[in-house]
């Protein structure tokens, strides 16, 4: 690759990454939120790099009248060169035009066997009310006071109305109804982890619709043990967009 097809290259990569970090918003689909800002010095270093080294290159060869005079055919051979690296730019150019989506049913699938851990705070959950409006709350809250009632009061949650949020996957084998998950990040896309639930008694609606579904926590069969994949009794479903930050 040419010198000028790398400094070209630069440009475009500090470009698309300024593009969905202050243009489209869609770099939460790669990283957490609190990446924006090294993200965009990043993009801005990049941008000023390439462009030194483009402005270099051609205050270099725009004063050499041998090679604006130099017969085409001595050079054939070398024409098509940057031509030719120059189209790995083109990976960089469609993220301006096609983003890769967040992650979704189909990684959820892939990591059914490594759900995350239940969270707990270490001093337990405060109580809920049994009655009124559902209460909205993370896949992860809900998976931890789950857990918690499971492995000690099963009582302290029975019966309490949640309103949960994520994706629709479809279940694992052998389960029945289907599967509401939320990815779990630390860092980036590439350490993203399951917070799965299954839903019982709604129709399942298509793979990777995002959904709010009201419902009530229900507990496992006397004497299964525990299981970081819990159970909801839905009981009623609405169909929304994809949240602003897709990941937990």
């Amino acid at each position: 690759m040419s010198r000028s097809a790398q400094n070209l290259l630069l440009v475009l990569l500090g470009g698309a990454m300024l593009w969905i970090t202050l243009g489209s918003g869609e770099y939460v689909n790669y990283v957490r939120p609190g990446f924006r800002y090294p993200l965009v010095a990043a993009a801005i270093a990049l941008v000023a790099l390439g462009a030194a080294g483009l402005r270099r290159e051609w205050r270099d060869t725009g004063g050499d009248a041998q090679d604006v005079h130099e017969p085409h055919g001595d050079h054939g051979g070398h024409a098509h060169g940057p031509g030719v690296a120059w189209l790995l730019c083109l990976p960089v150019l469609a993220i301006f035009v096609i983003a890769p989506p967040a992650l979704g049913s189909f990684t959820a699938a892939r990591g059914a066997g490594r759900a995350a851990p239940p969270p707990a705070p270490a001093e337990g959950f405060a109580p809920l009310p049994r009655t009124g409006a559902p209460a909205p709350m993370s896949m992860g809250e809900f998976i931890g006071r789950a857990y918690e009632a499971q492995t000690g009061d099963p009582a302290s949650f029975a019966e309490v109305p949640v309103r949960l949020t994520g994706f629709v996957s479809p279940p694992a084998k052998g389960e029945r109804g289907w599967r509401l998950v939320r990815l779990k990040v630390a860092c980036c896309a590439g350490d993203a982890v399951p917070f799965p639930v299954i839903v019982r008694g709604l129709p399942r609606p298509p793979a990777d619709a995002w959904v709010s579904v009201d419902g009530v926590w229900e507990p496992p069969a006397t004497g299964r043990r525990a299981t970081v994949v819990q159970t909801l009794r839905g009981r009623s479903l609405q169909r929304v967009g994809k949240p602003g930050n897709p990941y937990e």
